[in-house]
C-alpha cells in the first residue's frame, strides 16, 4: 500500500558493522586494550567533564571487570544484542535504516592495489555465522548490505563480497555496499557497476563531522551514489571532533534543518556497538529519531530510498 504522508525530508539511517561480538577480542589484543583504555581511562575524563552519567561509568567500570568472563562464554555479550536493540529503538520511531556487514573475517585488505590496507582494519565475526540476523532484519523490512573491503580494487573483488551477501540472502537483488573505513579509489564505481551493486553509499567524505555534497542522493550511469553527511565518529570521538553533547546534537539538528527547508535527504551513520558500552550514545541517537519524527522526517533505509526514487523516475515526478 502506498503511503500518502506528506513527509518534510527524509532521514537515510544506516549501521556499519564493524564489531558484532566483544566476545571475539583475545585478552591481550591491541582491541581488547583500546577498550580497556576508553572504558575505564576515557569515559572517566567524560564522567568529570558531565558527558556520561556515573550509572553510565558504573556500567563501564562492571563490563571491564566482566570482561574476561565474556571472553569465555560466562556472562553475555554485550554487543550480541545491539543490531537488536537498534532495531527495536528504531520500531518505536517508526523508522528503518541498512546495516553494512563485512563480507570476509580477518581481511585487512588493500588501500590500494599491492597495498595492504593497517591490520586493525579487519574484522572478527565471519558473517556466515550470522545468516540469521541478516535474514531476520530483512523479514522484518530492515535492510543488510556489504561494507566493503576490496570492492574498491577491481571488478571481481566486488562480485566476490556481493556474492557472500547473496549466499545468505537468496533471491535479493537491489544490494548496496558502503567500503569499510570509506576506503575509495577512481575505480571504485567502475567495479561495483560491472559487479551488479545497486548502490554506494561510502559518501564524498572529507573527514569533516559534517560532509556536504553539492550533488546529493543522485544516480550516475545506472549506481545510485548517496552522500555520507553525519558520521557518529567524526562528530564524536575522542580522536576527532569531540564535541559536547550539546554542540553534537547542534550541529546535526542544523543539517536537518537545512535539509527540511530544502525537502532533501541526509544520510547519518552510527555503528551498531555505539549505543551501549563502551561509548554509550544511545541518548544522541535517539535524540536524531525524535527531532526527525517530530519534523515529519521520513526515516528510511537506503535501498528504500533508491527504489522509491527510481519510481519517481519512471513515473515522470522525480526532482
Amino acid at each position: 500500500m502506498r503511503d500518502d504522508t506528506v513527509y518534510t525530508y527524509t532521514l537515510i539511517l544506516t549501521h556499519d558493522a564493524d564489531r558484532l561480538s566483544l566476545r571475539a577480542f583475545p585478552l591481550f589484543s591491541k582491541s581488547a586494550l583500546s577498550i580497556f583504555k576508553r572504558g575505564l581511562w576515557i569515559n572517566l575524563r567524560r564522567l568529570v567533564e558531565g558527558e556520561i552519567s556515573v550509572l553510565n561509568y558504573f556500567d563501564s567500570i562492571l563490563w571491564c571487570l566482566f570482561y574476561p568472563l565474556v571472553r569465555f562464554g560466562l556472562v553475555d555479550d554485550p554487543w550480541e544484542k545491539a543490531v537488536y536493540d537498534i532495531v527495536d529503538l528504531e520500531r518505536k520511531y517508526g523508522a528503518r535504516s541498512t546495516f553494512f556487514f563485512i563480507p570476509f573475517p580477518d581481511s585487512c585488505g588493500r588501500i590500494a592495489e599491492g597495498m595492504p590496507a593497517p591490520v586493525d582494519r579487519g574484522v572478527r565475526y565471519d558473517l556466515r555465522k550470522y545468516g540469521h540476523l541478516l535474514r531476520y532484519l530483512e523479514s522484518q523490512g530492515w535492510e543488510a548490505g556489504v561494507h566493503g573491503i576490496d570492492a574498491h580494487i577491481s571488478a571481481m573483488d566486488a562480485k566476490a563480497e556481493l556474492d557472500a551477501i547473496k549466499r545468505i540472502l537468496a533471491g535479493k537483488e537491489k544490494i548496496g555496499i558502503r567500503m569499510h573505513w570509506l576506503y575509495k579509489t577512481d575505480k571504485l564505481h567502475q567495479n561495483l557497476r560491472e559487479a551488479g551493486f545497486y548502490y554506494d553509499a561510502t559518501g564524498e567524505t572529507d573527514g569533516s563531522a559534517i560532509n556536504q555534497s553539492s550533488l546529493g542522493p543522485h544516480k550516475e550511469k545506472g549506481l545510485w551514489r548517496l552522500p555520507l553527511d553525519i558520521q557518529d565518529g567524526s562528530i564524536l570521538s575522542f580522536w576527532e571532533k569531540n564535541f559536547s553533547r550539546e554542540t553534537a546534537l547542534e550541529v546535526i539538528y542544523k543539517k536537518m534543518q537545512k535539509a527540511k527547508g530544502e525537502g532533501g535527504a541526509v544520510t547519518v551513520l552510527f555503528h551498531t556497538d555505539v549505543l551501549r558500552f563502551p561509548f554509550y550514545w544511545k541518548d544522541i541517537y535517539e535524540a536524531i529519531l525524535r527531532r526527525a519524527a517530530l519534523d515529519c522526517a521520513r526515516m528510511i533505509s537506503c535501498v528504500e530510498y533508491c527504489l522509491e526514487k527510481d519510481e519517481g523516475i519512471n513515473g515522470g515526478d522525480f526532482k
